[in-house]
């Protein structure tokens, strides 16, 4: 059974990929901020705050310590503010960093360090299609800034890691349509929005390796 590290499982698209994987036979290892009472079957919890680097160093040595190669780290942890940037901050950019950089760089750098030594692994981020063209990216400054963070860091594992076989994949989805985004958006058009089940199976085949792509836009 192959094991899947995954940061921001108990979200709205966490959720459909966790369930999309652990009901196919992969066994998962989710970071959670708060106790889960949830309780699925071929899914681990360990409760942590990954935007620290050393609980998030712990958290990959917990499971590691078990005796187990993690096959697959997928990043799922994030946040969305809606900023133009004459109203961005430097606290506003440092906060959006933390939240949707730093939860996944952390623990990628662990997992790097551990892939080096397992021969090889995949990496898998969610970036946002938005973030990358700066008409619509403008609108939320620090987070457009944040997951184009998420973007760079990805080339750089895929130029670092070729003779370690190690992948990364981003994805870059439009709106995601999630309980949270029609309730913010009720009068949008969400027959153009990106189902969440197809993302989940986008990351299944990554993993499975019949996804080779290392940016797939939705």
């Amino acid at each position: 059974m192959e094991n899947i590290l995954i940061t921001g499982g108990t979200g709205n698209l966490g959720g459909t990929v966790v369930k999309t994987l652990s009901g196919h036979g992969y066994h998962l290892h989710l970071a959670v901020r708060k106790p889960v009472r949830e309780n699925l079957e071929n899914v681990s919890y360990y409760q942590t705050n990954v935007s620290d680097d050393d609980e998030a160093e712990e958290f990959v040595q917990k499971i590691l310590s078990g005796n187990v190669a993690i096959n697959a780290g997928v990043f799922l942890a994030g946040g969305f503010e809606p900023r133009n940037l004459e109203e961005t901050s430097m606290d506003d950019i440092i906060r959006m960093i933390n939240i949707n950089f730093a939860t996944a760089f952390n623990v990628a750098q662990q997992l790097i360090a551990h892939y080096k030594t397992a021969g090889g692994g995949k990496l898998i981020f969610v970036g946002a299609k938005a973030a990358m063209n700066p008409k619509t990216a403008i609108g939320s400054s620090a987070y457009s800034l944040s997951k184009q963070l998420l973007y760079n860091f990805s080339e750089l594992i895929n130029e670092g890691g070729k003779s370690a076989a190690i992948t990364s994949h981003i994805l870059l989805p439009g709106i995601i349509d999630t309980v949270t985004n029609r309730e913010a958006m009720p009068g949008a058009d969400f027959s153009k929005w990106v189902n969440p089940n197809d993302i989940a199976r986008t990351i299944e085949d990554i993993i499975a390796g019949k996804e080779t792509k290392s940016v797939i836009e939705f």
